[in-house]
């Protein structure tokens, strides 16, 4: 497992990161969260931006791979 990257831009809030990034992976890959070094699941797609993404609870920021 690799250590992800802060999500550009910066989604401060859950709701907004979740509406940006619908559609859910059921196969998720792991990350762990480049500040507080948690493992994250990089659950939510966007098909707009062809990216992958998960949430931080520790650190309430989106994290990438």
């Amino acid at each position: 497992m690799k250590t992800g990257a802060w999500l550009e831009p910066r989604y401060t809030e859950r709701v907004v990161f979740e509406k940006d990034f619908p559609d859910i992976d059921m196969n998720p890959m792991l990350a762990y969260c480049p500040a507080c070094k948690a493992v994250v699941r990089l659950s939510r797609k966007s098909p707009l931006l062809n990216k992958i993404g998960g949430w931080c609870v520790k650190c309430n920021r989106a994290v990438a791979p």
